[in-house]
């Protein structure tokens, strides 16, 4: 019994033995990795360029956009309707107060004209007549006062048979430009058809439709300023203000500002055309460079090596520049990068 005994307690201790390498290798080997120095990986900070806030004049302004109009526009109609037999304007024309633009048949008029100078001749005839015959006592003073009266009536169809005869010629109204001429010889002319429109170019200006934020800054400031300018030719000219309207429309929450061009020489009726109202002037004010905003109109400072965040404002930017935001006249502002970086990230600034 002992000899079995003795090879099965040899083999116990020999796996034991075994188990026991194991775990301690098992556990140097542990010991080894978790005792070593994991590498760690810092991505660089963002690179940025930064300026500074200057001081300088800044003209507070807005501009906005609309059409020259004239101040008087005309429409030129017949007064009597008729063949046109006459047209002679065409659009783009300067024309004169009482120039003939269009000549309306004249043959049914002439012939009016005709028969109430027969009809004005016959009773004038007759009234002398009578008078003599009232004289004498063979006419009653009822039959006088009667042809009399048909006679002033006649009068009067006379006059007007002239008048309309006279508006056979269409004439000009006012001095200024044709900006509409589409009637032609043959034509029908009539009285809810103009044959021409003329617009006075030597008066132009402007209506704007202003938002309504704007009121209070414009309203009462005497010390306006507004230039026009045109989008197609670059032409540019002072301009008056006329009036800005005392109400704000409740569909389109704005008003109407109206301006006078003071040299309407270079501009044309329906020319689309920026204005520029200048509302205010700060001198000697912190200003920063319109580079350092974003697209929506924010902008980035930076306070150590950290970027932070300032929310788009209703920034007036003057040739260039905006007032800085108050309280950070001394920042430093991101004027390139600010687009990538994040509020809070921190940041490399660049040797400008």
């Amino acid at each position: 019994m002992s000899n079995n005994r003795k090879p099965v307690w040899k083999r116990v201790m020999k796996y034991l033995a075994f188990i026991v390498v194991i775990a301690a290798a098992v556990i140097g080997l542990n010991l080894f990795f978790t005792s070593r120095e994991v590498p760690t990986y810092e991505s660089p900070l963002r690179s940025v360029t930064t300026t500074r806030a200057e001081q300088r004049d800044i003209t507070q302004s807005i501009t906005l956009s609309g059409y020259v109009m004239s101040d008087s526009m005309v429409p030129v109609v017949p007064f009597v309707s008729g063949t046109i037999e006459e047209y002679n304007v065409k659009a783009g024309d300067v024309v004169s107060e009482g120039q003939v633009l269009a000549v309306i048949d004249k043959r049914p008029y002439e012939l009016q004209l005709t028969q109430a100078q027969a009809a004005l001749d016959a009773y004038e005839s007759s009234y002398e007549r009578l008078v003599k015959l009232n004289g004498i006592g063979a006419a009653s003073d009822q039959d006088l006062e009667t042809v009399r009266a048909q006679m002033q009536a006649s009068q009067a169809q006379l006059e007007l048979a002239q008048l309309q005869l006279s508006y056979t010629d269409v004439t000009a109204s006012i001095d200024g430009t044709v900006i509409m001429a589409d009637q032609s010889v043959g034509s029908i002319g009539n009285s809810q058809t103009p044959v021409a429109i003329i617009a006075d170019t030597d008066h132009l200006s402007l209506s704007i439709a202003v938002p309504e934020r704007w009121y209070s800054l414009l309203a009462g400031n005497e010390e306006l300023s507004v230039t026009v300018t045109s989008k197609v030719t670059g032409a540019t000219s002072t301009a008056s203000v006329v009036s800005i309207a005392p109400y704000i429309d409740p569909t389109t929450k704005s008003f109407t500002l109206k301006v006078s061009i003071d040299d309407p020489a270079p501009f044309t009726v329906g020319m689309y055309a920026d204005v520029e109202i200048v509302y205010a002037t700060a001198e000697d004010v912190w200003a920063l460079s319109e580079d350092v905003l974003k697209a929506d109109g924010s902008l980035y400072y930076v306070e150590g090596d950290t970027a932070h965040y300032i929310a788009p404002q209703d920034w007036t930017i003057s040739d260039g520049w905006f007032i800085a935001p108050a309280g950070y006249e001394d920042a430093t502002f991101i004027i390139d990068g600010q687009n990538s970086v994040l509020d809070g990230e921190r940041v490399t600034v660049k040797e400008n």
